[in-house]
Parts: C-alpha cells; structure tokens; sequence
C-alpha cells in the first residue's frame, strides 16, 4: 500500500511523526509483558494539497488507564491530568484521530472500536491507529460506508523541513 501511494504522487491520508509513533509504540511495548491495552489522542493537523485533505500526526496525548488484555478507556480521574497534557503540548493542534493496541490481536477495528470511531471521530480526517506490538504491526483506519477501511499512512522527521512542508501543503 505504501508503495502504491508513493508512486501515485497523491498525498498519504496520514503523516505521523517519529516522535509521536515512537510515543505510541513505547507505551504499546510497556504493556506487553501483561497484554495490556493502551490508548491516546492522536494530535495534529488536517491540511489539503491538490484539493485532498489529509492528516498531520505531531504528537500524541495519553493518561492513567483501566486496561485489560481486552478493552481500555482513560481513567476517569485522571482526565484532568490529560487536559493538562493538552494544554501544555507546545503548539495550536487538533485532534485527528486516536490510537490504541490489540497486543497479539493484530490490527483491526472491533465493534467496539468502531462504535468508538463513528461516535467520537467522525469527521473525515479523523483516523484510528491499531498497533499490535506482540506481532510488530501498526494500521491506520478510517470509516467507510461499509464499517472502514485501511489507509496508508507515512512516517516524517518532526522537526526535519519535509514535516513543515507537510504542514503547509507543498510536495518536497
């Protein structure tokens, strides 16, 4: 898929920086040893290049979580320490989107998740990121008409000039 999309010369759906796929990957790794489940916000921007909208991933924001080997949410008490995690990240963002694992499950979207995605992120930018750390796998996904679909993402430098040209709508 990804080298379907780099060829194509359109844009990728999803742009995620190093820094926030090393975020989400280490947290996922973390949990391992209990297959636990994880989770987080996925934070960024939406830009457009030749009329298509797609995502910019910067950074991720997560908190405490009850976590089984099946399910998570945020910890209810601690939500305001994610507020505060929001609120301090260092630049204007939006949400794009969530991310969680199925550590040895392999990636995919439940019914669960996407009950969660219809009913929290649905906006056409909004994407859900599985990683399955146990079989070192990570998916990006999207609603469709038929429930979703998976869509090819790439990795960027967060700080390396191609993410500012990303950001601005420029190819480079």
């Amino acid at each position: 898929m990804y080298d379907e999309m780099s060829k194509s010369g359109e844009p990728f759906d999803i742009y995620i920086s190093t820094l926030a796929e090393s975020r989400m990957r280490h947290q996922a790794i973390k949990a391992t040893p209990d297959r636990l489940e994880v989770m987080g916000l996925l934070l960024g921007e939406v830009c457009r290049w030749r009329g298509k909208a797609y995502a910019v991933v910067m950074n991720v924001g997560t908190t405490d979580l009850e976590n089984t080997p099946a399910k998570v949410r945020f910890d209810p008490g601690a939500l305001p320490g994610l507020f505060k995690e929001l609120d301090g990240a260092g630049f204007d963002y939006i949400i794009v989107g969530w991310y969680h694992s199925h550590p040895g499950h392999t990636c995919f979207l439940s019914r669960t998740d996407l009950r969660t995605q219809r009913t929290m992120f649905d906006q056409p930018f909004h994407c859900a990121l599985v990683i399955d750390p146990v079989n070192r796998e990570i998916k990006a996904f999207k609603l469709s008409e038929d429930g979703y679909t998976e869509v090819p993402f790439a990795l960027v430098s967060e700080g390396g000039p191609k993410l500012r040209r990303l950001r601005t709508g420029m190819q480079g």
